[in-house]
C-alpha cells in the first residue's frame, strides 16, 4: 500500500517531475512590478494579479512558452 503522508506525496511528486525532466526552481522577482507587467501585457486582469498563485502560474506559462519557441527554432536539445 502506498504511503499517503504529506511527505511521501511530496517525494512522489518530486520524483515524477524529475523523471519527466521538470524542475521546480525557486525564482525571486518583484511581485508588484511583475504583476503590473502582466496586466499591461494583457496576460492577467487586475483581479487575477492580486493572487500569488495566478502570478506563479503566469510565470510558469511564460517560461514554458519561451522554451517551446526556443526548441522549435533550434531543434531538440543535445543529450549528454
Amino acid at each position: 500500500m502506498l504511503a499517503r503522508t504529506p511527505a511521501a506525496l511530496k517525494k512522489r511528486r518530486y520524483r515524477r517531475r524529475r523523471r519527466d525532466g521538470m524542475i521546480a526552481p525557486c525564482v525571486q522577482f518583484h511581485e508588484h512590478g511583475f504583476a503590473e507587467a502582466l496586466i499591461t501585457a494583457g496576460i492577467l486582469t487586475e483581479q487575477q494579479a492580486l493572487r500569488r498563485d495566478q502570478l506563479t502560474h503566469a510565470a510558469e506559462s511564460i517560461l514554458a512558452e519561451f522554451t517551446d519557441r526556443w526548441l522549435r527554432e533550434r531543434g531538440p536539445p543535445h543529450q549528454v
